[in-house]
C-alpha cells in the first residue's frame, strides 16, 4: 500500500512539474497539456465514464484543449490541479468559479462548476485546528475540490472524472450549471417571492411618501387643530426617513438615570458582532485554521471566545428595565396594570421587523448573490426557515424544531420573550410584599437557576459553554450544543434573574434616596471586577491543559460564569443608574452611544444575514491572522449598523410611529408624560425607543 501511494505521489508530482512548465514556458505548453489530457484520458478509456452526452463532451473538451482553444483552456485554468497547504489544515481549495461560470457564454459546451470531497491520505497536519487532533498523525483528510466540467455531466460523472484523473476517493460533489437568462429559460418566481416583493414595494412606497410629505408638511401640521386630521397627518409621517432619523440621533429625558444604558448596549453589541464575525470565519474557507486553535489558547483572545457572556448582559438589562419600569407603573397606579396588553404591544413591537427579514430568508436569500459554497450554504438556509417559520412568530424555537432553525441567533428573542412572561410573576408580590419576600423569592428562583446548568452539564457530560473549535462551526446549526443546549431559556435564566433585582434594588434606592458609602463603594468595585474577569477570562483554561473532559469542572464553569459574570454586570448597572459610576456613567451616557443604541435590535436581527452573505460568497480562502481578522470583523460590524439603519428606517421606526398612536387609545386622556425615561425598552435590544412601559400598560 505504501509503495502504491508513494508511485500515485510521483505521477502526481510529475504532472504538476509539467503544469509549472506549462505557464511558465510557453514553448513547452502544448507538451504539459497533453500529459494532462493522457491522465484524464485513461478515465475514459477505462470506461469510468459511461457513453453519453458527459464523455462526449468532456472528449470534445479534451480536444479543445489540446488545440489551446480559449474557452477550453480556461475551464481547464479554473480547476484545481491539487490542493495546497493541506498540512496548514486548509480545507477549502475553490478554484475559480467566475471564471468557470464565464466559459458558457463563448463556449460551444456549456460549463458548470462542482465542488467535491476528496479523502486525501498521507499527509500529517501541523497544527491542531480542532479539540481531538493533535497534529501529529497520519490521517485521512477530506477537502472540497473545485473543478470546472461540462454541464451534461451529471454528480456521479464529475465523481467518476475526479476519482479516476487524481487517483484519490471522492466522496461527493455538488455542482453548480451556469444559469443563462434567455427567452426559452426565463428567471421563474415562486408566489412567496411575489408577494414579499409586493410588500416590500409598498413599504418602499410609503417611505418615499411619507418623507416627501413629512418634508413638505411639517410646520403645518403643527397647526393642526382637529384631532382626527392630527391622527392622519401623525400616520402619514410615521414612515419619514427624515423624521425619524431625528428620532434615532435625539437625546431623551434621563429623570432616572438610565442614560448610560446606551453605552452598556452599544459596546455589548459591538463585541457581539465581532464574536458573530470571528465564528463565520473559523468556520468558513481558511489557509491557516490551525490560527484559531493557537490563538484560542491565549488569555486575551477569551473576550472573544466568550461572546455569549455579552449576549448575558441583554438578557440582565432586558429584566433590569423591565423591572425597573414595571415597578414605578405599579407604584402609580396602585398595582392596577393590564399585563394582557403589556404583552400585546410588545409582540406588536417587536415582531414586523423580525417578520421582515424572516421573509427575506425563506424567499430571496439564495438570489441575493452567488460563490462555490452559495447554493449549498444558502438553499439550506431557506429550506429551514419555509419549514419553521411559524415557530420563531411563536417566540418558541428555542425549544421546537431546533433540527431547522431558522436565524441562527434567532433563539435569544425566544429566551427573552418566555422570561418576559413570567416576569410579572416575580416582579408582582416583589411589589406587594415588600424586600423580605422580595429577596426570598428572587433568591430561590436565582438558585435555582445556577443549580440547573451544573446538573444538566454534569448528567450529560456537557461542554462548559459553546466551545469554537474550526471543525464544528461551518455550520452553527448542525453543532449539537448549539442547538440544544446553548439557547434554551432554563439554562439562560440568571442574567434575567439577576436583572430583575438589579430593577427593584435601584427602584428601592431611588425612592428611598439611598447612598453607598466610600469603602462599600470601592469593595463592591472590586468584587464586581474580579468576578467578570473570572467568568470571562478563565474560559481559557478549557482550551488549554483543563481540557473540556473533566465533566465536574465543565458543569462548575457552566453554573458560576453566568452568575459571576451577571453579578459584575448587574453591579455595574445599579452603580451607573444610582449615580455611583461617576466617570464611568459619563463615558456610557456619551451621546454618540445614543443611535447605536437604538439600533441594536436591528442590528441583532440583520447580522445574521450579513455574516450568511459573506461567509457564502468566499471566492477564496481567507489567510488568518490578527490584521486581517481585525479588518473583516471591523467591515463586518460597519456593513451590520448600515443594514440595520435600514431596516430601522423601513420597518423598526414606523411601526413603533404607528404603535405609539395605537397605544393612545388605550391610555386615560388626561396621561400625558409620566416623567418616566423613554430612552430605555422592556427588552433591551429593541431600538428606537419612542414608548415607555406606562404607555403599554
Amino acid at each position: 500500500m505504501h509503495q502504491a501511494r508513494t508511485e500515485r505521489w510521483c505521477s502526481v508530482l510529475a504532472i504538476l512539474l509539467v503544469v509549472c512548465c506549462c505557464y511558465t514556458v510557453q514553448t513547452q505548453s502544448t507538451t504539459a497539456i497533453e500529459l494532462i489530457l493522457r491522465r484524464i484520458g485513461a478515465v475514459l478509456l477505462e470506461d469510468q465514464l459511461p457513453p453519453g452526452d458527459c464523455r462526449r463532451d468532456v472528449n470534445r473538451t479534451l480536444e479543445a484543449i489540446r488545440n489551446q482553444e480559449p474557452w477550453a483552456v480556461t475551464m481547464l485554468d479554473a480547476s484545481v490541479k491539487f490542493p495546497d497547504a493541506i498540512e496548514l489544515g486548509a480545507r477549502h481549495h475553490l478554484g475559480s468559479y467566475d471564471e468557470c461560470l464565464d466559459v458558457s457564454d463563448r463556449a460551444p459546451i456549456r460549463a458548470q462548476y462542482c465542488l467535491a470531497q476528496v479523502a486525501l491520505d498521507g499527509f500529517r497536519v501541523q497544527q491542531s485546528i480542532g479539540r481531538h487532533d493533535n497534529g501529529s498523525t497520519d490521517s485521512v483528510i477530506t477537502v472540497r475540490w473545485g473543478i470546472c466540467v461540462p454541464a451534461s455531466c451529471s454528480e456521479l460523472d464529475t465523481v467518476r472524472l475526479l476519482a479516476g484523473a487524481s487517483g484519490y476517493e471522492v466522496n461527493a460533489t455538488v455542482c453548480q450549471p451556469h444559469q443563462a437568462v434567455t427567452v426559452s429559460h426565463p428567471v421563474s418566481y415562486d408566489w412567496l417571492q411575489i408577494v414579499s416583493a409586493c410588500v416590500l414595494a409598498v413599504f418602499v412606497l410609503m417611505v418615499v411618501f411619507s418623507t416627501l410629505y413629512g418634508g413638505g408638511a411639517s410646520t403645518r401640521s403643527e397647526c393642526v387643530a382637529d384631532k382626527r386630521s392630527a391622527s392622519v397627518t401623525a400616520v402619514l409621517r410615521a414612515f419619514s426617513v427624515l423624521e425619524n432619523l431625528r428620532k434615532l440621533a435625539q437625546m431623551s429625558k434621563d429623570d432616572h438615570g438610565l442614560g448610560c444604558i446606551n453605552g452598556i448596549k452599544a459596546m455589548a453589541m459591538v463585541f457581539i458582532l465581532g464574536g458573530h464575525a470571528l465564528v463565520f470565519m473559523a468556520g468558513g474557507p481558511l489557509l491557516n485554521p490551525g490560527f484559531f486553535r493557537e490563538q484560542s489558547r491565549l488569555l486575551q483572545n477569551a473576550f472573544l471566545l466568550n461572546s455569549p457572556l455579552l449576549v448575558d448582559t441583554f438578557l440582565l438589562l432586558s429584566g433590569f428595565l423591565f423591572a425597573r419600569l414595571l415597578l414605578l407603573e405599579l407604584d402609580k397606579r396602585k398595582g392596577r396594570l393590564n399585563f394582557g396588553l403589556l404583552y400585546v404591544f410588545r409582540y406588536i413591537r417587536l415582531t414586523p421587523a423580525y417578520l421582515a427579514v424572516i421573509a427575506l430568508y425563506a424567499t430571496w436569500l439564495p438570489r441575493l448573490g452567488d460563490g462555490p459554497l452559495w447554493t449549498e450554504r444558502m438553499e439550506l438556509e431557506q429550506r429551514r426557515c419555509r419549514q419553521s417559520w411559524w415557530l420563531n412568530l411563536l417566540y418558541v424555537n428555542n425549544y421546537f424544531g431546533t433540527d431547522s432553525v431558522c436565524m441562527f441567533q434567532s433563539w435569544y428573542l425566544a429566551t427573552d420573550t418566555q422570561l418576559f412572561l413570567l416576569a410579572p410573576a416575580l416582579l408582582y408580590p416583589m411589589w406587594r410584599y415588600g424586600h423580605r419576600v422580595a429577596l426570598v423569592l428572587l433568591g430561590s428562583v436565582t438558585s435555582i437557576s445556577i443549580a440547573v446548568p451544573f446538573l444538566v452539564t454534569y448528567y450529560r457530560r456537557l461542554d462548559p459553554t459553546f466551545m469554537v473549535f474550526t471543525d464544528e462551526v461551518s455550520d452553527l446549526q448542525a453543532n449539537d450544543y448549539f442547538v440544544n443546549v446553548y439557547g434554551k431559556t432554563h439554562l439562560r435564566a440568571t442574567a434575567y434573574l439577576f436583572g430583575l433585582l438589579v430593577g427593584y434594588l435601584v427602584h428601592w434606592m431611588q425612592l428611598k434616596n439611598v447612598r453607598i458609602g466610600r469603602r462599600k463603594l470601592a469593595a463592591c468595585w472590586i468584587v464586581a471586577t474580579v468576578c467578570g474577569c473570572c467568568a470571562m477570562f478563565s474560559l481559557t483554561a478549557f482550551y488549554t491543559g483543563l481540557g473540556t473532559h473533566n465533566y465536574l469542572y465543565n458543569a462548575l464553569y457552566a453554573s458560576l460564569h453566568r452568575f459571576g459574570w451577571s453579578l459584575s454586570n448587574g453591579w455595574l448597572v445599579l452603580a451607573c443608574v444610582t449615580g455611583h459610576g461617576r466617570t464611568l456613567k459619563r463615558f456610557l451616557s456619551w451621546p454618540a452611544f445614543v443611535p447605536l443604541s437604538r439600533l441594536t435590535y436591528c442590528a441583532y436581527l440583520m447580522n445574521g444575514l450579513v455574516e450568511l452573505y459573506l461567509s457564502a460568497s468566499r471566492r477564496t480562502p481567507l489567510y488568518a491572522s490578527i490584521a486581517t481578522l481585525t479588518a473583516e470583523s471591523i467591515s463586518h460590524m460597519i456593513l451590520t449598523f448600515l443594514l440595520a439603519l435600514l431596516l430601522c428606517l423601513m420597518f423598526e421606526s414606523p411601526i413603533h410611529g404607528l404603535e405609539k398612536l395605537l397605544l393612545s387609545r388605550f391610555r386615560p386622556t388626561h396621561t400625558t408624560s409620566t416623567g418616566i425615561a423613554r430612552e430605555p425598552e422592556t427588552n433591551s435590544l429593541s431600538t428606537n425607543n419612542t414608548h415607555s412601559t406606562s404607555e403599554e400598560a
